[in-house]
């Protein structure tokens, strides 16, 4: 079992199988790992956070490399590779199934009237992955990656679905803002900064995205409840920074808010809570 702040691994010899292979539990322990803040590690970390040999780590995260399941970048930490990236769309849309249903009129219609890039995101953990979109017709546009994941800090869905959540997960992620991701010039690095626009996102129901995540990029997002009234997701709709002026930020908010309230009453009509 991983646990974040100096992560336990249950030892894999303990095992009572004759069929697990030892050093291949290990591998995944150490890809296990990536699913925590801040997501990035070095071997140093990781020798920290696992209770794992530190020449078993290095072998495992060079046969994690060698399979695409993580990439070093130019420091020489350690992230979720492409392969990595592919299972996961893999995993969360086959889970996910029913609300991508649900959801696909409303995206096709805030898609064709917006004419600009839409997501569909869910909340995982202390993330959000993106489970469906829709790509902008226009020749400059926001990218789409499915399966892409995100901590709840920046961007127009993750920040909407982190307004909602209850008050001592809102805290617990506030805690580790210094951890997290530093996006752009614009990604929120200090607690009470964000905190007082999570009020303002809750005001006015919508999220706004202004550079915090991509640079060059606005977007809207909106939160998609249960029956509960517990955030499961979002919607957004972002394009070019030229394109999205606070004007145009007006009128997607309010379509954008428009199709999260129906897909999430769609959802439940369906049974699922």
């Amino acid at each position: 079992m991983i646990q974040s702040n100096n992560v336990s691994v249950s030892a894999p010899g303990g095992s009572t199988s004759p069929y697990v292979i030892t050093s291949a539990l290990k591998t995944l322990h150490v890809l296990q790992a990536f699913a925590e803040p801040p997501y990035t590690f070095t071997l140093a970390d990781l020798a920290s956070r696992l209770d794992m040999d530190r020449n078993q780590i290095y072998r495992s995260l060079k046969t994690l490399e060698e399979a695409g399941m993580v990439a070093p970048n130019a420091e020489g930490a350690f992230h979720l590779g492409q392969a990595a990236a592919a299972l996961g769309t893999v995993a969360s849309r086959h889970q996910s199934r029913n609300i991508i249903d649900v959801a696909r009129p409303f995206l096709d219609h805030l898609a064709s009237a917006t004419q600009e890039t839409v997501h569909l995101m869910i909340t995982k953990g202390d993330q959000v992955v993106c489970i469906d979109e829709r790509e902008s017709p226009l020749g400059i546009r926001l990218a789409s990656v499915l399966g892409i994941t995100a901590p709840l800090h920046a961007g127009a869905t993750a920040k909407a679905v982190l307004a909602h959540l209850n008050p001592t997960r809102i805290e617990g992620i506030l805690t580790d803002l210094d951890r997290l991701p530093k996006y752009t010039g614009r990604t929120a690095t200090k607690r009470e900064d964000l905190r007082v626009e999570l009020d303002l996102i809750r005001e006015r129901g919508y999220a706004l995205s202004d550079g915090d995540f991509d640079p060059s990029a606005r977007g809207v997002g909106a939160p998609i409840f249960n029956v509960s009234g517990e955030p499961i997701g979002a919607v957004s709709v972002g394009g070019p920074t030229f394109r999205i002026d606070d004007a145009r930020v007006v009128q997607l908010a309010q379509l954008v808010t428009a199709a999260a309230r129906n897909i999430g009453r769609q959802y439940a009509s369906t049974g699922h809570f």
